[in-house]
């Protein structure tokens, strides 16, 4: 401020006895803010209290003052949007909020309760209104940041604006004289809302917000007093002055009102730390201290909180499964009081607490994700989630999934993270819980993570028999459900219209139908326990199936169709749905799509080479005999005779080979052809070998006569194609693996009289770089051995 005198004045307007108005500034979800509002209420007994909170949540002012009501919770809107997806946003209450505090106070005194912000979908209210994040209707960036901050913290010695907070503020938690405080508080928000720019004022909606505060306030005054005014600290200074103005300003524009309801919030939630945009860090302190003065009648007694906190971290940690000895706990406490005392404190704080775990605990360099800093800030903020009375109307979705999670005995009752290890094949109880968590994973709620075990859905470990979950209830979860009520009542109906939205954006999103994406949808409906429920939706797949004109993607298809109509117990696959019919006719679909392939781009054979490969295996695994495999093997006979590109045209003779449709004769014929010919580009030359290798690899060992032309192709190459063709000679033998790459070079090695494994015998680390400049050694070598006449000796020696 320009003049101290404005401070003055303005710790003075805060209480005007004379006209029986008080303004409480506070600090959202700061217990010393709820001391000071608690003792005022009880003092000045107010007729009205007006609270910054949105207009149109005034109706749950009862639901939250319910008996049955425990802190944390909050009430979540939802805001639709024309152009952007549905907004959450959130106005959260612990146990140790003002605005709290101040309804159960109020209460008490039979004052009027009245919320008085903006509607809370209010553009002015939403910092971020393209985006589809969860959003506070509350900011406080400005309590730490800014020059004023970062110029009391130099001066005090102080790390941060949180810890300026609490060194000014927190640390008067208790006291009984609440003018002073409240007058400190006003005059620090003073110079908060001084030292920041008036276009960040009026970019976050403040100025509209305040007009629209000051409103209702100035007809509160016309009403009985006293008055109570609770706002955010920063917004006080500008009602006082609107007061004092007695001027109205014109009423915000009316805005459609989202659906709210009041629901459980978790400390998770409201840590300052994860991205909450108002209140401060781990809220589970705040809430212990503020539950230890309340039992105190008075200031926490702070050494005796400080060793109990310390106690209770300790305790903690044996129940994780982590020790922590008496002589640390010790050590943990001295330096504790010691840094309070240095830092001139009446008792060890929050900061003062952490920096003692790392002090005492931490061996070798301290980190902010070190792993006792993780624990101290995961003790200190807490996993209670609160509760909510069976009045306050959740959307039956939310009654559901927690009905589901109590009836599976899936601990819901805190924000804690759990692990649970499901077998699935042998226990049906287990399988229950798994399509549980598969049904939430699909309804994108973030309550439960697959850590191991079969997935069906990409065809990986699909033998094994357990499953392994964590797992953790909290707000955002219920707010991912409620946002959901209006497609389904129940899990299971959600998941399905989950299915269908879904299902609708593959069908906008182009004209030809991702397939593999719609069957993966089908899978996960399957392995959320949709069973029955999903026999219109696998019969438009069968559908789409039938019409779609990409090789790849039917193979794909039928590749996860055929593991699905082989899984066991876990998928439980209803006998009224048609999966075997469906399998058969993309079975039919790719035998057709067959023709397609001589008319590969450079695009796609990749791709086509990889599905042939793909189908090779899969007439191969159990369950295939349902497969005609002569459609198979004739389709593919035919396309070897419509003059495909030599990748292709590998692949097929191979397969062709395979099933004795084709002679080796006539693949070798093949390979030399492609060998001996003339291509615009050399990896041409090798197609026919690519295709081949990559397709059906057991050719080369099964067929004596593929491998001896394979190797008289290659020794038959001069020194200057064999360099010109060594990088895609290496990009098409990468398809085999180890143990076949060591069975080719035995054959390979007893052809020329030698054995594979005498090349094992020592192994040499050498870089691409390294074998560039041998290439390019030997090279010159040979070129001076010409020029010294020495042409015939050389290839006498080879």
């Amino acid at each position: 401020m320009d003049d101290l005198s404005q401070l003055d004045s303005l710790r003075g307007s805060l209480i005007q006895e004379d006209t029986g108005l008080y303004f409480a500034p506070i600090r959202h979800h700061s217990p010393a803010c709820a001391w000071a509002v608690r003792a005022l209420i009880r003092e000045i007994r107010p007729r009205q209290i007006l609270i910054e909170a949105p207009t149109d949540l005034q109706k749950h002012i009862n639901l939250l003052l319910h008996k049955n009501t425990v802190p944390p919770v909050a009430l979540a809107v939802f805001i639709d949007q024309k152009e952007h997806p549905r907004l959450a946003t959130y106005y959260p209450f612990c146990s140790h909020s003002p605005e709290y505090v101040a309804l159960v106070e109020g209460q008490k005194v039979k004052a009027k309760l009245q919320f008085i912000d903006l509607p809370s979908a209010n553009k002015a209210m939403i910092s971020t209104p393209s985006t589809d994040e969860n959003l506070v209707i509350d900011s406080e960036e400005h309590f730490d940041t800014g020059d004023f901050v970062a110029s009391m913290c130099q001066k005090i010695g102080c790390r941060n604006g949180y810890e300026l907070w609490d060194h000014l503020f927190e640390s008067r938690l208790g006291q009984d004289n609440w003018r002073d405080f409240l007058a400190d508080v006003g005059a620090y928000c003073a110079c908060l809302r001084y030292t920041t720019p008036k276009s960040a004022i009026e970019l976050n909606g403040d100025q509209t917000r305040e007009e629209h505060m000051s409103n209702a306030l100035l007809g509160a005054l016309k009403k009985e007093g006293p008055v109570l005014v609770i706002t955010g600290g920063f917004h006080t200074s500008a009602l006082i002055k609107a007061v004092e103005s007695r001027k109205r300003t014109k009423k915000a524009a009316t805005v459609q009102p989202g659906n709210s309801y009041l629901i459980r919030y978790g400390f998770e939630a409201l840590d300052a730390l994860s991205g909450y945009g108002a209140g401060l860090p781990q809220p589970g302190y705040y809430d212990y201290l503020w539950h230890r003065a309340k039992d105190a009648n008075g200031a926490p007694q702070w050494r005796e909180t400080a060793l109990d906190l310390v106690t209770r971290f300790s305790r903690n940690l044996r129940e994780e499964g982590h020790t922590m000895t008496v002589p640390a706990q010790v050590e943990v406490l001295r330096v504790a009081e010691a840094l309070a005392a240095m830092r001139g404190r009446e008792g060890a704080g929050r900061h003062d607490l952490i920096d003692a775990v790392r002090t005492a605990l931490v061996k070798g360099e301290v980190g902010v994700r070190e792993i006792w800093t993780e624990r101290i800030f995961d003790f200190l903020r807490g996993n209670a989630i609160g509760d909510i009375p069976s009045s306050a109307g959740s959307p039956p979705i939310v009654d559901d999934a927690r009905s589901r999670a109590q009836s599976l005995r899936v601990d819901i009752r805190d924000g804690a993270r759990r692990q649970r290890k499901l077998d699935i094949r042998r226990k049906p109880s287990h399988l229950a819980v798994s399509q549980f968590f598969h049904a939430m994973s699909l309804l994108e709620s973030g309550f439960a993570n697959r850590i191991t075990g079969p997935d069906f859905l990409f065809d990986v470990h699909t033998e094994r028999l357990f499953e392994e979950w964590s797992f953790a209830w909290s707000p955002m979860v219920e707010g991912r459900l409620i946002s959901l009520a209006t497609i389904g009542d129940s899990v299971n109906s959600a998941c399905i219209g989950v299915l269908r939205n879904k299902q609708s954006e593959i069908y906008k999103a182009g004209k030809s139908r991702d397939i593999i994406s719609l069957t993966d949808l089908f899978v996960q409906g399957l392995l959320a326990g949709l069973g029955e429920n999903l026999h219109d939706f696998l019969n438009e797949l069968a559908a789409d199936i039938k019409s779609h004109g990409e090789f790849y993607s039917v193979a794909q298809t039928l590749r996860r169709l055929h593991t699905i109509t082989n899984a066991s117990s876990p998928l439980q696959i209803s006998d009224s749905l048609p999966l075997s019919e469906v399998r058969q006719a993309a079975y039919q679909r790719l035998i057709y799509l067959c023709e397609d392939l001589p008319k590969s781009s450079d695009e796609n054979i990749q791709e086509h080479i990889e599905s042939l490969r793909l189908i090779m295996d899969l007439l191969r695994s159990p369950g295939a005999e349902v497969f005609d495999r002569s459609q198979f093997d004739e389709a593919i006979n035919r396309v070897a005779d419509a003059k495909p590109p030599p990748v292709i045209l590998g692949s097929v003779l191979a397969i062709a080979l395979m099933a004795d449709m084709r002679s080796p004769e006539e693949v070798c014929r093949a390979l030399a052809g492609s060998f001996n010919g003339s291509f615009d580009h050399a990896k041409d030359r090798i197609g026919i070998l690519r295709g081949l290798i990559f397709t059906t690899p057991e050719i080369i060992w099964r067929n004596k006569e593929v491998l001896q032309q394979i190797d008289k192709l290659l020794c038959d190459l001069t020194e200057d194609e064999f360099l010109e063709l060594l990088p895609h000679l290496r990009l098409a033998f990468t398809a085999l693996n180890p143990r076949e790459t060591d069975r080719v070079a035995g054959l390979l090695a007893n052809m020329h009289g030698g054995r594979g494994l005498e090349y094992l015998d020592s192994q040499h680390e050498l870089s691409e770089e390294d074998l560039e400049q041998g290439i390019e050694i030997e090279r010159k070598l040979r070129l001076s051995m010409h020029s010294d006449g020495l042409k015939a000796w050389l290839e006498e020696g080879r």
